[in-house]
């Protein structure tokens, strides 16, 4: 089967949608099946300019158009707009998406955000959500609702934690819910090593606090020893789960509370080749 993913970004830019992109495709190409991956710098280049930059998408898109044309399956990582004109000139097309929810620090979301994503479901044969939270906060019933995957092969399993350790991981601005940890750091009599996996414009913040190491491809070298893991998406938090490490959130919002709430009730941690069960069952195949 031909399966055309397209994404804001993909590898090498670092990022939870680029990396579940990326490992959904790796059990796809290993299954036999033909995956081509449409993003920002490969091959797309517009400029980050309001309306000019999409008007430049759908022309390069266009120059692509063989490429859906003989696609069995086309499947939109949130950028539904890009493939929006497509979905008129070729309505026959099978086309599906997966909502990765994006931001959860709004107290209550913005008409537009719900508006646009509704629009994308509604213009879709089917559609998988990361996290439950994303139907009950835009008002949507996806076919489906995962939370991402990991790597059959684990981290190496470390008997004694490193006591009053914490690795933060993730994204190192106020969205992350990073200023309430920050809070609990300057407030906690205990003292703790903190090492910040990740970059952002707290960077400098966060150095007062600990070593910041940026961001890392592969996060296993850090979580598998610290006592403490603090994630910043549900793959960090997965990897940290399959590390055995004791996991730690800060949710501000009620948004990010019911994000957080929806992944702490799983009772097993998904591969990701669980995870591609679900796209196959969703685009009605099961090879």
């Amino acid at each position: 089967m031909k399966i055309l993913f397209i994404s804001h970004y993909c590898p090498p830019h670092i990022g939870g949608v680029e990396k579940h992109v990326e490992s959904i495709s790796k059990v796809l190409k290993k299954n036999g099946h033909k995956v081509v991956v449409i993003a920002k710098d490969h091959p797309l280049k517009y400029p980050d300019i309001k309306f000019v930059g999409l008007i430049k998408i759908w022309v390069e898109l266009f120059k692509l158009r063989k490429v859906i044309k003989d696609s069995d399956v086309i499947h939109i990582h949130d950028v539904f707009i890009w493939y929006l004109p497509f979905r008129f000139l070729y309505p026959n097309k099978k086309v599906y998406i997966t909502f990765h929810g994006g931001r959860q620090d709004f107290p209550s979301v913005p008409f537009k955000y719900k508006f646009f994503l509704k629009i994308a479901h509604k213009l879709t044969d089917g559609s998988i959500a990361v996290g439950g939270y994303i139907g009950k906060y835009f008002q949507i019933k996806p076919n489906a609702v995962i939370y991402g995957g990991v790597s059959k092969n684990k981290p190496t399993r470390v008997k004694n934690k490193i006591k009053n350790s914490i690795v933060w991981l993730g994204r190192l601005d106020k969205e992350s819910d990073l200023p309430q940890f920050l809070d609990w750091l300057k407030n906690e009599k205990r003292k703790y090593k903190v090492v910040f996996v990740g970059d952002g414009d707290m960077k400098k913040e966060c150095s007062k606090f600990g070593e910041v190491v940026g961001f890392v491809k592969d996060p296993k070298a850090y979580i598998s020893k610290p006592e403490i893991v603090v994630p910043v998406g549900y793959l960090s938090y997965l990897e940290a789960k399959q590390a055995e490490a004791t996991v730690m959130t800060f949710p501000k919002t009620s948004m990010k509370k019911d994000y957080w709430r929806g992944i702490e009730k799983l009772s097993i941690v998904p591969t990701w080749e669980s995870v591609v069960d679900v796209y196959l069952k969703l685009w009605g195949t099961t090879d």
